[in-house]
């Protein structure tokens, strides 16, 4: 995409983007820390799918819809925090993420897509208020 970059295996991605498009970062095996800035409503299917290099996601509160596939395949992925503002989250959003050993997912979420989490070999603990 033109108006992202990733720098040292950081993805910026500019003020003002309201959402991530599909497929966006789909296979960046370079990248290795997604932060998304405040603003930012909704990630695409597949935004960040393949990504198998990410170690850190941040997701801010002004996202309220995390698409299905968005972070697949993230097999280097540890935690992920879902903050407050995430009301849904796509099929297989998270699926494959082996690595992924911990979730926290915070109140105000109305809908978990089927298999959200499925094949995450890894996990844990999954905290659910």
């Amino acid at each position: 995409m033109e108006n992202f970059q990733i720098k040292n295996g950081v993805v910026i991605i500019p003020e003002g983007i309201k959402m991530i498009p599909e497929n966006a970062f789909e296979n960046c095996k370079e990248l290795t820390t997604v932060v998304i800035p405040e603003g930012v409503t909704s990630s695409g299917s597949h935004a960040f799918d393949g990504c198998s290099a990410s170690t850190s996601i941040t997701i801010p509160n002004s996202v309220t819809k995390i698409g299905g596939h968005a972070f697949t395949y993230c097999s280097a992925l540890k935690e992920i925090t879902i903050p407050k503002g995430v009301k849904s989250i796509g099929e297989y959003a998270f699926s494959q993420c082996s690595a992924l050993t911990e979730i926290t997912i915070h109140e105000g979420m109305t809908k978990i897509g089927e298999r959200a989490f499925s094949l995450c070999s890894a996990l844990t603990s999954i905290t659910i208020p």
